[in-house]
């Protein structure tokens, strides 16, 4: 009980101190860390190694969309919820049939808000010279008005958005 409770003062100490920012930006890297050990329980036949990875996985992308500000209906905000919200009913899929099409297409988009977040709220560059031109933002598309993406089977969703 005692090691329990130095781990969480310990765990408490060592968040305490980050900005929010940086916390979301940890919470992008530890999703695509996540996904690349899915797939590598795949590929290497390990149910369990797949299945705590696809589990932790989920569990960040929602800790991910409920720090999305709730009180805010602006149309980025709307398609990040629907995004997150398509992604989290697709990710459940990979544990039945080991679809790795989900985990990439999972990765593209985790990848690309991470590059945004680092981009546009942390204030980093990529690597890249001040004088080279910076990589285009690919911009999503934006989802259908006629289709529900916050019920169902996800599907549709998760299919219609591409980058």
């Amino acid at each position: 009980m005692a090691a329990s409770a130095q781990i969480n003062k310990y765990l408490n100490n060592h968040y305490e101190g980050m900005e929010p920012e940086q916390l979301i930006l940890m919470l992008f890297k530890g999703a695509l860390e996540r996904i690349r050990l899915t797939r590598e329980g795949i590929e290497e036949e390990n149910i369990q190694k797949r299945g705590e990875n696809l589990s932790k996985a989920i569990a960040i992308i929602s800790e991910l969309n409920a720090s999305v500000d709730t009180t805010m209906n602006d149309e980025s905000t709307l398609f990040l919820r629907g995004l997150y919200t398509a992604i989290l009913e697709e990710l459940p899929k990979v544990s039945m049939n080991n679809d790795t099409e989900i985990l990439r297409r999972t990765q593209a988009y985790i990848s690309e808000l991470k590059d945004i977040w680092e981009r546009d709220v942390m204030g980093k560059t990529t690597g890249l010279n001040k004088d080279q031109p910076t990589r285009p933002r690919v911009i999503p598309k934006k989802p259908h008005p006629s289709k529900n993406y916050s019920s169902g089977t996800g599907k549709n969703a998760f299919h219609s958005i591409s980058i």
